[in-house]
């Protein structure tokens, strides 16, 4: 496959040869590359890291079939009435933007791979030739999504159009994916021009934070959001802002071709989507070139080299000030005992940090909202659900399903790619571990989960009223119980001391099944004596009692008991 990919960039000699490229390293470049690719695991099969190396080697099939799912779930929009100009426009927007996910979510190593650097840059290799190459090498990976991807559509458009709107439909979504790839390169070489290399990977993870909640509720939501919508009368012409948005472009381009409809306009849709990705070819090149690779050399650090003139001038300006920072505050308040107090800031400190901790508990706290949602239109008309929502018990799904995220934070709180600094951990005078547990437990409870059940309070009370204030006490003290249980069952690790994405095979099905059923049962036992004030202070009470037995078992938690 690669030598097929190969052949056809070389096709392209005489257009690399006027950008300035030299046709004869960026050729070598490739294959190395691709070879390199083909010898490691991919985004889409990072679950089976652990097995053989000969199953990784289907890495790449795995890759076609996951995207040729995605695209017959797409045919969905061709359902949706109102021609194909809407629902090419709806085909093409979703298209997009999933392909512009796929570059920043699962390729954000490819787009800013500073591995080579330490083998090219001191080679005689021009810019010009490292960009086209690193822009190439991702177009290689994106033609394995984009290809099955749109491979639905396509024998869709075949069998009801015709042979001549499907290959014009094919060159559009060629096109498309050009555009996609040059537009999130263009914003990424920007980017780096206008912000520090450490600034700008805090603002990609959170870029790839966003995109994964967005990932996650489209798959859910979209779909009844299609069978709920009237788009049947919607006339797309008569929203004339959608001139400026690129995937109204294709689909334009795309009817006024299969319909046989060259006005003026339809011309100039044909125009830009045909011009506009090689005019983004050229910026890319011609423009950003220059310095992005002295930028990107920077990334390859884990910090920057030094304190810059502005920290520098910060820190010398900085006034004295008696006024602890805030997680101090909270460790001296809910923390007993030096190494807990110690144990709370390690993990506050380390998880404002952390760009992969983020990566993965973040997300799992706009899950629970989107599921609400999810669930909220699953009973109907979406006004209708709403307007009945005061009278349902919806606020106890809420409730229980954030202790899936409150799960997820302290699940990852043993993981990191610095692991090895978990020597300090034996080497210093503790005898109790379970101070180091409990410590981590509070920060997570402190920084991560109480806030977000402050906001689903808050919303609560909004919908439901002061009545369910005593379900809400009680749905907390359960949470802090479910987790508790969880942590002194299952988490037996010091914070940040195990390697990251290692996980242990044994027991992983229990664990699954313990986080979704314990939820569950108690948010049904909740559920029937919800509105009697006086089971729900006795629940209450036998919480209380439980974490009153729990607690102190989990902090006298002896090194024997620690897994290493």
């Amino acid at each position: 496959m690669n030598k097929i990919y190969i052949a056809l960039i070389a096709l392209f000699n005489p257009l690399w040869k006027r950008l300035g490229v030299n046709t004869e390293q960026l050729r070598a470049i490739l294959e190395v590359k691709l070879k390199m690719d083909d010898r490691r695991p991919n985004a889409y099969t990072q679950m089976q890291q652990n097995k053989s190396k000969k199953e990784q080697r289907f890495g790449s099939w795995a890759i076609v079939l996951v995207s040729l799912l995605m695209g017959f779930f797409y045919l969905i929009v061709f359902s949706v009435g109102g021609g194909y100009l809407l629902q090419l426009f709806i085909w093409f927007t979703i298209f997009m933007v999933m392909t512009s996910i796929t570059l920043i979510s699962d390729f954000t190593n490819v787009l800013i791979d500073v591995r080579d650097n330490y083998v090219i840059l001191p080679k005689p290799v021009n810019d010009k030739t490292v960009v086209v190459s690193r822009i190439l090498h991702i177009m290689v990976h994106i033609s394995k999504v984009v290809l099955p991807m749109s491979v639905p559509a396509f024998g869709f458009i075949l069998i009801t159009v015709g042979v001549a709107a499907a290959a014009w439909f094919a060159l559009l979504v060629l096109l498309l994916s050009i555009f996609c790839v040059f537009l999130i390169n263009a914003v990424y070489l920007l980017a780096l021009k206008l912000t520090t290399p450490q600034r700008f990977k805090e603002i990609l993870n959170y870029v790839q934070i966003s995109f994964s909640i967005l990932v996650f509720a489209i798959y859910y939501l979209a779909p009844k959001l299609l069978q709920k919508a009237q788009l049947e009368g919607v006339n797309l012409a008569d929203y004339p802002w959608l001139s400026v948005v690129p995937t109204y472009w294709f689909a334009a381009s795309w009817a006024a071709v299969a319909e046989g409809q060259f006005t003026g306009l339809a011309w100039g849709y044909i125009f830009l989507s045909v011009l506009v990705p090689f005019i983004c070819l050229w910026l890319v090149v011609k423009v950003f070139a220059p310095s992005f690779n002295k930028k990107l050399g920077m990334l390859s650090g884990s910090g920057p080299e030094g304190p810059s003139k502005e920290m520098k001038k910060a820190e010398a300006i900085k006034p004295v000030s008696g006024k602890q920072p805030l997680y101090k505050r909270f460790s001296k308040l809910i923390t007993r005992g030096t190494y807990e107090e110690l144990s709370f800031e390690l993990v506050w400190l380390i998880t404002g940090r952390s760009r992969e901790f983020k990566l993965k508990v973040y997300p799992s706290l706009a899950y629970v909202l989107v599921y609400f949602v999810y669930f909220l239109f699953g009973k109907g008309n979406g006004a209708d659900a709403w307007r009945k929502l005061p009278q349902s018990n919806m606020f106890l799904f809420l409730i229980y399903s954030s202790s899936l995220a409150f799960i997820t934070a302290i699940s990852n709180l043993v993981y990191s790619d610095k692991f090895k600094a978990a020597w300090v951990y034996y080497a210093a005078p503790v005898q109790t571990p379970g101070q180091l547990l409990m410590g981590a437990f509070k920060a997570a409870l402190v920084k991560f989960f109480l806030p977000f059940y402050l906001f689903i309070a808050v919303f609560c009370l909004y919908i439901w009223g002061w009545r369910v204030m005593p379900d809400l006490l009680l749905g907390l003290l359960n949470v802090i119980l479910i987790n508790l249980l969880f942590a002194f069952i299952y988490l037996r690790k010091l914070p940040f001391s195990a390697e990251l994405n290692v996980k242990q095979g044994t027991g992983n099905f229990i664990k699954a099944m313990m986080i979704l059923i314990i939820p569950g049962l108690m948010g049904v036992a909740h559920y029937f004596i919800a509105g009697y004030i006086w089971l729900v202070l006795l629940f209450g009470l036998l919480t209380m009692a439980a974490l009153y037995i729990l607690y102190p078992k989990y902090r006298e938690t002896a090194w024997a008991r620690v897994e290493i």
